[in-house]
């Protein structure tokens, strides 16, 4: 990727343009929103005066305002005054900010990253706020503008790419790191013109304190940057590594015990999506990764999250198999049968079906079920004479749990490739065998929601991949080899 060009724009008239030609109006109620201070009666009604010259603005917010979100009390609010006395001047504040930033950026939209970039702004936000909040911070609504106002130049890019958008999407493939990317194709990082955008429109002195990263082990520094860290990670998958990584510098922070604060931000996540809801913005919500599956998930059919329809599921699965085996069925047919009864069946959200080269003695997947398949089944090559967890496995015929009990004995032998991969702290793995040789194995998780495996799912897997190496061994002795 060539360095930008003259013909770029700059990034001074880029905020130019977005705040003289795209969002004009924003600029103006939004630097007096964020401009209005708390502490008397004068500053009350300054705020309330603000909201209420805004009709749409006004009923959204007595709306947030009675909704479970904001009023858990149910207690009816029917004016801004009310509002500002009972939920506290900084929270109304918020509210009106949120809706000011949101509300042009929704009728800008021209790409989908821009409404990613919107779920990120509004996951972290929460995030951030209750990690504010549990450390008794004195003012966590400061922190939920800034979390939210931290990807403002992404957003506004995104809604008014001025016709780089292939170009960033494509640079994007080109360079590891997205700052480095952005600087190739538009001169500058959205990064630095959401600091030019806060600094134009005079929204967030501590977002901009943020950016200058000079006071790092500040607490509210830290409310941000873990609050920002985790809602990436996330998108990884709430079981990843990553993710864990980082709930525990949260736990850490904010003195509470990990499962405590695992509890606390997987909350937090279905809270950012019913915020975004209530603020309008559902085609957002639904952009926010939840640590649980949903109804409308695409991994597995509705029904099949049911455990007694999971059961039944199985077992007719298996009896389908015993079937297949007994008619002597293609040897393919039977392992695609395996690997949709252990994705489907079992509720996995990726299974892998991988054999062993002869040639190289390496661990290629074959066939991938799941979230990013095409990536995993990339990425699913290890070398079974080197040191690592699935050369282990290969050598010991057996079925094996990943899990917190026996992590500890196979950390040696998670190496960085496999971490990378798979980016995860709990699987299922069984080889498949032949004449007790390895030939290849069965992996299996559910990375993205991070739901935990249980030891009825382990012993129903295992069936499944004893299936596997019935099937080459039936094969084997059919065809004398």
């Amino acid at each position: 990727m060539q360095p930008a060009t003259n013909q770029n724009i700059s990034l001074s008239e880029w905020t130019r343009r977005i705040s003289e030609e795209e969002m004009p109006v924003f600029a103006h109620t939004a630097t007096s929103i964020a401009s209005a201070s708390s502490g008397d009666e004068t500053s009350i009604a300054s705020l309330s005066h603000l909201i209420l010259r805004d009709s749409t603005m006004t009923a959204r917010i007595l709306r947030l305002a009675n909704s479970a979100v904001y009023n858990p009390g149910n207690r009816r609010i029917n004016t801004i005054s009310r509002a500002i006395v009972l939920l506290g001047f900084n929270v109304v504040r918020s509210m009106a900010l949120s809706i000011a930033i949101l509300d042009p950026l929704l009728k800008g939209i021209q790409h989908e990253h821009a409404l990613k970039e919107m779920a990120r702004s509004f996951h972290a936000a929460v995030q951030a706020r209750n990690i504010a909040f549990q450390r008794k911070s004195n003012d966590p609504e400061a922190v939920f503008v800034a979390a939210l106002l931290s990807r403002l130049g992404n957003m506004a890019f995104w809604c008014f790419p001025y016709g780089f958008a292939k170009k960033l999407d494509a640079a994007y493939l080109e360079w590891e790191q997205p700052a480095k990317a952005e600087d190739a194709v538009l001169g500058f990082s959205l990064k630095q013109l959401t600091m030019s955008l806060n600094n134009e429109w005079k929204l967030s002195t501590l977002l901009a304190e943020y950016f200058k990263g000079l006071n790092k082990d500040d607490a509210v520094m830290k409310d941000l940057d873990y609050a920002n860290n985790l809602i990436m990670a996330v998108e990884q998958g709430w079981g990843g590594i990553n993710t864990r990584d980082c709930i525990q510098k949260i736990a850490d922070h904010i003195e509470f015990t990990f499962d405590e604060t695992n509890t606390l931000v997987e909350e937090c996540a279905h809270e950012a999506a019913r915020t975004a809801a209530e603020f309008g913005a559902e085609a957002v919500s639904q952009l926010i990764p939840l640590p649980k599956l949903d109804d409308a998930s695409e991994l597995v059919f509705e029904a099949e999250n049911e455990p007694q329809a999971r059961h039944t599921l199985q077992m007719e699965i298996l009896r389908e198999l015993t079937t297949m085996l007994h008619e002597k069925a293609d040897l393919n047919a039977i392992l695609g049968t395996i690997i949709e009864g252990i994705y489907r069946a079992l509720g996995m959200e990726r299974t892998v079906l991988a054999f062993i080269s002869p040639k190289d003695s390496m661990l290629m997947a074959k066939y991938t079920l799941g979230d990013a398949e095409e990536r995993l089944k990339q990425c699913f090559c290890f070398s079974t004479t080197e040191k690592n967890i699935f050369a282990a496995l290969m050598r010991s015929n057996s079925a094996f749990w990943l899990n917190d009990k026996t992590r500890g004995a196979m950390n040696p032998l998670i190496t960085d490739s496999v971490k990378t991969c798979l980016n995860t702290l709990e699987f299922f793995c069984i080889p498949i065998t032949v004449n007790g040789q390895g030939r290849g194995l069965i992996y299996a998780d559910c990375k993205r929601s991070g739901r935990p495996l249980s030891a009825d799912e382990f012993q129903t897997f295992t069936t499944f991949g004893e299936y596997a190496s019935i099937a080459f061994d039936l094969m084997t002795s059919n065809t004398g080899k």
